[in-house]
């Protein structure tokens, strides 16, 4: 699994656990409108295959409150704000909560500067719309341009999030 979360931080899907059998698109989602974890992490290996193969490009962004050191995130603000990135993606890209606070989404047919502009939008929307939650954290990842495998985007992406996501064009 790519998105390293324990198994006691979602325990009704745990990382082990098999992709339902039935339920559709509902089975898919959590209750905050956010797509599954084991879900998330079986599509960016689909994305990434099929990228690979042809001229495909996808991109990764992730979002977290920026906290003082050993702050913990309000879990009522993280849900409303997941919901707020859930809802400002299109139908078709892939969000779900990585962990206690942050948040990761695939977004598909989306280079660099696409993804950045949404990711930065959407980071200051939730800036805006829950001003309790204080000052966000965005990163955005493009397969080919800074990695072509998940854990290589990943890290990218959460490296821009820590350093504000500067990065050259």
């Amino acid at each position: 699994m790519l998105f390293k979360r324990r198994p006691r931080d979602d325990p009704q899907n745990a990382p082990e656990t098999p992709p339902p059998k039935s339920g559709g698109e509902a089975a898919l989602r959590d209750e905050l409108g956010m797509h599954q974890l084991w879900y998330l992490d079986m599509r960016l290996k689909e994305e990434l295959s099929r990228s690979s193969r042809s001229e495909h490009v996808f991109s990764l962004a992730t979002w977290e409150p920026r906290l003082l050191p050993g702050d913990a995130p309000d879990p009522e603000i993280v849900a409303r704000a997941a919901k707020l990135i859930a809802g400002k993606l299109r139908t078709y890209d892939l969000v779900a909560l990585i962990s206690d606070a942050r948040i990761a989404g695939i977004l598909l047919d989306a280079d660099y500067h696409n993804a950045s502009t949404v990711a930065y939008r959407i980071k200051a929307d939730i800036q805006v719309e829950i001003p309790a939650a204080g000052k966000w954290k965005a990163g955005v990842a493009t397969f080919g341009r800074d990695g072509v495998d998940g854990d290589s985007l990943i890290q990218v992406a959460l490296r821009r999030m820590d350093e504000g996501g500067s990065a050259a064009a």
